[in-house]
């Protein structure tokens, strides 16, 4: 059991700069997209990524807690845009694509139309962003804590922030709300592994999680009801 122990605690350290790396591609994608599929995949990609890291400060079983409540998330926020979708029935929306047909029309959209301003946008201030938070870990680095946690802790803080000033889609807010809330979880379980602590975020989590599904829902059903009307 030692043995399998630090075999784990080696491949962790190997893991953390892939796991970085997927977080500084996955996180500025909820920035730059508009697309509720293509966001929850960088959310989902995100939260694996952020619990990969975790492994190098917290015990295996609370890693995988911390990621098994993130993949809820996304679930749970998959399950809010298909009650969405169903209530809206936007005229001229595709039902029911795969993701084949799906990832073609986006690619073919793309090549048609170029990136949107909002897009180009969201992009140019994630960049900002990332620039910020690498001067951040290098001049003022947290407290206890490896370089690449510190520069993923500002990274996911500042973008959570400039999400929340981007957006008024209720889901896009709650995603800003949880990355910035994931950047603080990932600096204080460095300094604290404490069962209640990762018990506490994790159900603020879901807390923000099910407030966000709640007011989606309840946009798309009155954007229903006054067509309706």
């Amino acid at each position: 059991m030692a043995i399998l122990r630090a075999l784990l605690e080696q491949l962790s350290t190997l893991a953390a700069t892939p796991a970085v790396v997927g977080i500084l591609v996955a996180a500025p994608l909820l920035v730059v997209s508009r697309d509720w599929r293509l966001n929850l995949l960088s959310l989902a990609a995100k939260y694996t990524f952020v619990a990969l890291l975790m492994t190098q400060v917290m015990p295996l079983e609370m890693v995988a807690l911390k990621g098994l409540i993130g993949w809820l998330i996304c679930l749970i926020f998959y399950l809010t845009e298909q009650q969405s979708k169903s209530l809206t029935r936007a005229a001229g929306e595709t039902e029911g694509l795969s993701l084949q047909t799906w990832s073609a029309a986006r690619i073919e959209g793309w090549r048609r139309q170029g990136v949107s301003s909002q897009g180009l946008f969201g992009l140019m201030a994630a960049l900002m962003v990332a620039v910020v938070a690498y001067a951040a870990a290098s001049s003022l680095p947290l407290p206890e804590t490896p370089a690449e946690i510190s520069l993923v802790s500002y990274l996911l803080a500042g973008l959570g922030i400039l999400l929340l000033g981007l957006s008024q889609d209720p889901l896009r807010v709650g995603i800003g709300m949880l990355m910035f809330l994931a950047g603080f979880d990932l600096f204080y379980v460095a300094l604290e592994h404490s069962l209640v602590v990762t018990g506490f975020l994790g159900a603020l989590s879901f807390v923000i999680a099910l407030v966000t599904a709640y007011l989606k829902t309840v946009q798309a059903a009155s954007i229903d009801t006054g067509r309706g009307g």
